[in-house]
């Protein structure tokens, strides 16, 4: 019960959002997520005039940074799903800095004569550098193993834009931020994704009379769709031009592309839709998504990438079973630029049918193929030395 695990924090029933009024995280999360209580934080304040926060709590200062607008086109803010996992992340920092008080030495400091606590405002440079000494071990991770570098790396960036926000509209007055330690990705902390035409041709092979997961498997791998942006396709987002078929999709920072259905993928979307006991029809107005559950639901893209996940680490296949890792529906984007450059496709070409806004990220994906495929050592594949071992 959230009420037990942040028990700390007895904020007054006078605060639009206080713990009292939610039974768990998960409802807790929800509602933080409805933007509709936005402009009623702002109106009857001063907040957007005088940039002093004191008068709201910590929870209310989450929800204004998550819901913060910087531009007049509400489809240049926040993407729901940003939005969604910034409120994860901020409640779950929130709830392990509270859980451990005594382990960080934190002392809460009182806000008003309510003795109304405030983590965010009772936090030091000190409390905040063992919080992040603490991350490095802690068992939160998959597994019970410590976060993954890119996770704790994406955690990190999003709790240092808080707190900034946090300095800057003098919520607190010390600049937390500036002093956090960092935790960059480098190379060498990015796992091997790679997959190429033998892999792919093989998990097609496997499951080609399971045409649920061969669709997946098949529609991914040659679009290079993210499982979120699968998700979300619907009939209305498919047009045929010039003898081809497109899919119009919406990926990260809003950013909309075209990938291209080849023929063979839209008989497997058939078939998919098929085995649902659905019509496919093209229709501009047909806002329903194109891939549903058994029950007819859109898909939750956790939950189809664990489904995938499972499947393909379960198949029968030596590559996988070698494999130190498990392969994820991401390991098939990494097929598709892997497989695009072996075709002949350049980086300057591969990169935008990704969606990637830098050429460096598409180059990652590349790097571990190229770095094997141009080693010296295939040079003593037929010497004398090798020969003769």
């Amino acid at each position: 019960m959230i009420d037990n695990c942040l028990s700390a924090n007895n904020i007054s029933d006078n605060n639009l959002i206080s713990l009292r009024n939610f039974n768990n995280m998960k409802e807790l999360s929800s509602f933080m997520l409805n933007n509709i209580y936005y402009q009623e934080l702002l109106s009857g304040t001063e907040f957007l005039d005088n940039t002093n926060a004191k008068q709201f709590n910590d929870l209310e200062m989450i929800y204004l940074f998550v819901h913060n607008k910087k531009d007049m086109n509400d489809k240049k803010n926040r993407m729901v799903n940003t939005k969604q996992e910034y409120i994860r992340d901020l409640l779950i920092i929130y709830k392990q800095l509270l859980d451990n008080q005594i382990l960080f030495n934190i002392e809460l400091t009182y806000r008003d004569e309510n003795l109304t606590p405030s983590l965010f405002q009772s936090l030091k440079h000190g409390n905040l550098r063992k919080y992040q000494e603490w991350l490095l071990t802690a068992p939160l991770g998959k597994g019970a193993k410590p976060y993954a570098v890119a996770t704790l790396s994406r955690k990190m960036i999003i709790l240092k834009s808080f707190l900034a926000y946090l300095y800057r509209s003098e919520y607190i007055q010390t600049p937390l931020h500036e002093k956090m330690l960092n935790s960059n990705v480098r190379e060498d902390d990015i796992p091997n994704r790679d997959l190429g035409s033998n892999e792919v041709i093989q998990l097609l092979d496997y499951f080609k009379e399971h045409p649920i997961l061969h669709c997946f498997i098949a529609i991914l791998t040659t679009t290079g769709l993210r499982i979120r942006e699968l998700c979300g396709s619907r009939i209305c987002d498919i047009t045929y031009q010039d003898g081809d078929y497109w899919l119009n999709v919406m990926g990260k920072g809003r950013k909309q592309r075209e990938v291209l259905l080849h023929p063979n993928i839209i008989e497997g979307i058939r078939l998919f839709r098929m085995r649902r006991r659905l019509d496919f029809v093209l229709d501009s107005t047909d806002e329903t998504p194109i891939f549903t559950t058994a029950n007819g639901n859109p898909y939750s893209y956790k939950y189809l990438s664990n489904y995938l996940t499972k499947h393909i680490n379960n198949a029968d296949i030596t590559f996988i079973k070698m494999r130190k890792t498990p392969i994820t529906p991401h390991f098939l984007r990494h097929a598709y630029a892997i497989i695009s450059a072996e075709n002949g496709a350049t980086l300057e070409s591969i990169s935008p049918s990704l969606g990637h806004s830098n050429f460096r990220t598409t180059a990652r994906y590349l790097e571990k193929r190229l770095s094997r495929k141009n080693s010296a050592s295939h040079k003593w594949k037929n010497s004398k030395i090798i020969q003769n071992l």
